[in-house]
């Protein structure tokens, strides 16, 4: 019986080594072909990004935004500013609006302890008598945040300057946050009221944004990751529901190749009948009436606590006539290679409901700068919405005469006071 029982421990151990050989032999494979398949698909990704350029005959040997007009925008720069712009994505909770960039500081990119992007103000001059700035905040998404350019350089940042050359002391907070829609700006002002920190001019950028949440969540004013949102909520009360998204989260953070590999897959063109492209439908009014609502609250706000507001609607790919090749590109793959097809078609709708809005265009501060880069051949897109340079400058430069004229009408109307 003895060596009965030993036989058998011994067949339990040969099978135990057995398992942990094939155990081992497997996790081998599945890092061997991890890393292969992010090879493969960093190459491809490499390739497929200068293929276009390559055909139109542009220099690939320049940096990406050589192409949008940036001629300083060196390799070097580059190299560093992607790096910078990866780690300043982390985001922290932010009551309400859901989230705000983390604090980061580069050399191109800098975030303060309050998620606010850095923006060129002029230096204060001491021992003066000078009054004080005039205070503008800019509220906005990507865009108004600066994606693509140095703290100098955002929109935020030219308009501080083009006021300063005009001899117009002000100081330019920049409100934008990646990701946020009119409604999440909306909030961020009134949070900024409940605090104490009113400004004398609070502009908004919107546009972009509030076409994608409309596209992708079916309804108009909700944030654009209103669905991870609603997966959250009270997360840790289900553990089956957060055994499944950590379940799918694994394979997506650590075997990436694997899981682009599945969804191209998945992805692969099938026979079947393509969904009906939005038109001028509910969805298109419900987003141009939403909006419209916005821009009721923020001027029944500023009437309350003593600001002007400025809202502007912004330009966007799909509606300028000369894209450059790079333009070109950029415009293809958001419709086809990040699977939006009818995108354009919902952009089509919402912006010519826009430009036909009475209630809009009957605001004399609301302007419809959706056609700043209609004509012009220079490149200045990559995504939905210019970020060159240059494009940053023209963008603040329709603006500040506006600016301007409200700055020069708070003057008059303290002066009135004060002789009265």
């Amino acid at each position: 019986m003895a060596k009965t029982l030993l036989r058998s421990l011994q067949a339990v151990g040969s099978g135990i080594r057995t398992g942990w050989l094939l155990l081992g032999v497997t996790l081998i494979l599945i890092i061997v072909c991890e890393a292969g398949l992010r090879l493969a698909l960093t190459t491809w990704d490499w390739l497929v990004e200068r293929q276009p350029l390559t055909e139109h005959k542009i220099n690939r040997s320049a940096p990406v935004d050589s192409a949008l007009g940036d001629a300083d925008y060196s390799v070097e720069w580059k190299r560093e500013y992607s790096k910078a712009f990866d780690e300043v994505r982390r985001h922290v909770w932010q009551p309400y609006v859901y989230w705000r960039h983390a604090p980061y500081r580069s050399g191109y990119l800098n975030v303060d302890q309050n998620g606010l992007r850095a923006t060129w103000n002029p230096p204060t001059r001491d021992g003066t008598d000078d009054p004080p700035p005039v205070r503008v905040f800019t509220f906005g998404g990507s865009t108004m945040w600066g994606w693509g350019a140095r703290d100098d350089h955002t929109i935020a940042s030219y308009l501080s300057k083009l006021l300063h050359e005009q001899g117009y002391r002000a100081e330019v907070t920049n409100y934008g946050q990646l990701g946020y829609v009119s409604t999440q700006e909306v909030i961020a002002l009134l949070r900024c009221i409940q605090r104490g920190e009113v400004p004398d001019i609070v502009l908004f950028y919107d546009g972009i944004n509030d076409v994608v949440s409309s596209y992708f969540n079916d309804e108009a004013g909700l944030s654009i990751t209103e669905a991870v949102r609603r997966a959250e909520f009270r997360l840790s009360w289900r553990p089956k529901q957060l055994a499944r998204i950590y379940g799918r989260r694994f394979p997506i953070e650590n075997l990436w190749g694997f899981h682009r590999l599945a969804t191209g897959l998945q992805r692969r063109p099938r026979p079947q009948a393509a969904p009906p492209p939005p038109s001028d439908d509910a969805l298109v009014r419900q987003t141009v009436r939403m909006y419209e609502a916005n821009l009721t609250l923020v001027e029944s706000l500023g009437r309350s606590y003593g600001f002007d507001p400025l809202f502007y609607w912004q330009p966007v790919i799909f509606s300028k006539r000369h894209r450059s090749p790079y333009e070109q590109y950029w415009a293809e793959r958001l419709l086809f290679i990040e699977q939006t097809p009818n995108m354009e078609q919902m952009y089509d709708a919402i912006y010519r409901r826009i430009q036909r809005s009475q209630a809009l265009n009957s605001r004399p501060h609301f302007h419809d700068i959706g056609t700043l880069f209609h004509d012009l051949k220079e490149p200045h897109y990559r995504d939905f919405g210019p970020i060159s340079r240059s494009g940053n400058r023209l963008i603040a430069a329709a603006m500040v005469n506006d600016v301007i004229g409200l700055i020069e009408q708070r003057r008059a109307g303290a002066e009135e006071k004060r002789v009265r």
